[in-house]
């Protein structure tokens, strides 16, 4: 299949990056923009209006502060990602080890991860991380093995989430054993699910009769 330029990845835009948080910042914050315009229309000698302008700048500066810090951690990791998919090498992570932090990002799950990376043309080194990984692709931690992306000289890296299969909540019910993951794992993972209305009450207690049976 021939790739055309509008399948090649775009370099990642700073404003683009940073004006959603900006905004978004302003629109959680809107108070002190409310405060800074009734400052600014209102007659300052009137009794108790004193305090709307400073206050009002004061709140939407620190709205606009946040928003650029946010804006760009953002772009950074844009950057980074845009990097990887031009220049970083194909390798393979094994994963050592995950653990729920129980924190969610945009509704997805924050996952402590610990991994050994290697590859063809990359020496073997371990890393940890937080990671936010959709709720779909929670099983393949199970497996122990993922696609990534990395840098041989920096050691940056990503998941190849393009190359990683898409991963129904359902296959962790089959209940099947995988590398690193105990039964007691398992078991709290298949908890997990259940609780959040991702497998079937059947599924849940068709895995856990399995898993059990294996101990």
């Amino acid at each position: 299949m021939t790739v055309t330029p509008q399948d090649q990845p775009r370099p990642p835009s700073l404003v683009g990056s940073v004006l959603p948080p900006v905004l978004f910042m302003l629109l959680c914050g809107v108070v002190g923009p409310i405060f800074l315009i009734m400052g600014l229309v209102m007659d300052p000698s009137e009794p108790g209006t004193g305090w709307l302008l400073p206050t009002g700048i004061g709140v939407t500066a620190l709205d606009v502060v946040i928003g650029l810090l946010l804006g760009r951690g953002r772009y950074l990791n844009r950057q980074r990602s845009y990097r990887l998919s031009r220049q970083g090498r194909p390798a393979r992570g094994k994963v050592l080890s995950f653990e729920q932090t129980n924190v969610r990002v945009n509704e997805q799950p924050l996952v402590n991860v610990r991994m050994r990376i290697e590859g063809r043309d990359v020496a073997a080194f371990d890393v940890e991380s937080r990671l936010v990984i959709p709720e779909t692709r929670i099983p393949l931690l199970y497996g122990g093995d993922l696609p990534v992306l990395v840098d041989p000289e920096t050691h940056e890296w990503e998941i190849d989430w393009a190359k990683a299969p898409v991963v129904a909540p359902s296959a962790v019910a089959t209940g099947a054993p995988a590398a690193g993951a105990s039964a007691a794992d398992r078991l709290a993972e298949l908890d997990s699910l259940l609780a959040r209305d991702l497998i079937s009450r059947d599924e849940y207690d068709t895995a856990r009769a399995r898993i059990l049976g294996e101990i």
